[in-house]
């Protein structure tokens, strides 16, 4: 009689045979681990073959044994037990007592710290934006506006009324002098003319702000007919 021996399946002893073992149990392909766990093909095989001197610090490796147990729905702290018991803790593999590969960072981004960054950002933007428009209000002149004298006008009397509004609280100067601002926001004031072409000039300032100007063309003539419009003539 011949007897035929057939080798048997050894069971499972070392974390990368068990690794190994779970992945194939569940028809878990190579390729498929890569995509779901984004861990580079070479680094999944290493820990499988039990490879450790290709794997980077222990830190970065235990993320990955981590990320490949929960992947296919295993006890990921008796994995890291098991790495701890084979490889130890320490950042020197045996037997050649090298430092590991270290991986770059680019490796580790995830798209959460992206995210964060872009609120980060969109927060910026936003107070930045507020911060400027704030600094524009405030150095921004005040808008002005006369209601008389016209301009471009004759006066025949030598004292010309000088009427307006100011937008918002604003010191006014009317010929460089400074005139009240009612609580309405209006102001009005007298001015001695010259005879021939005189310049009204009209300006208003907040604190830090720009200073806005405005000036009217009248012309103080004794014997010309009261405030008719050059434009007119």
């Amino acid at each position: 009689m011949v007897f035929v021996m057939r080798k048997l399946d050894r069971v499972p002893q070392t974390l990368g045979e068990k690794l190994r073992a779970l992945r194939r149990g569940q028809a878990v392909s190579m390729d498929m681990m890569e995509r779901s766990t984004h861990i580079q093909r070479r680094y999944l095989e290493a820990m499988e073959k039990g490879r450790f001197d290709k794997l980077p610090a222990p830190l970065y490796t235990r993320n990955f044994i981590r990320a490949y147990a929960r992947e296919l729905k295993a006890d990921e702290h008796y994995f890291l037990e098991l790495y701890d018991e084979e490889c130890g803790r320490c950042d020197l593999v045996e037997p050649m007592r090298m430092p590991r590969q270290r991986v770059g960072k680019w490796r580790f981004f995830v798209w959460n710290r992206l995210v964060k960054f872009g609120i980060f950002a969109s927060l910026a933007f936003l107070v930045i934006g507020y911060l400027g428009w704030q600094i524009q209000s405030i150095v921004s002149p005040p808008d002005v506006v006369l209601f008389s004298p016209l301009d471009s006008s004759i006066a025949s009397d030598a004292i010309l009324r000088v009427d307006g509004m100011v937008d918002g609280e604003a010191t006014v100067y009317v010929n460089g002098e400074q005139v009240v601002v009612s609580n309405d926001m209006t102001f009005s004031t007298e001015v001695d003319l010259e005879k021939g072409l005189n310049t009204i000039v009209v300006e208003a300032e907040r604190r830090y702000s720009r200073r806005s100007i405005e000036e009217r063309r009248v012309v103080f003539d004794p014997q010309g007919v009261p405030k008719v419009s050059l434009a007119e003539e």
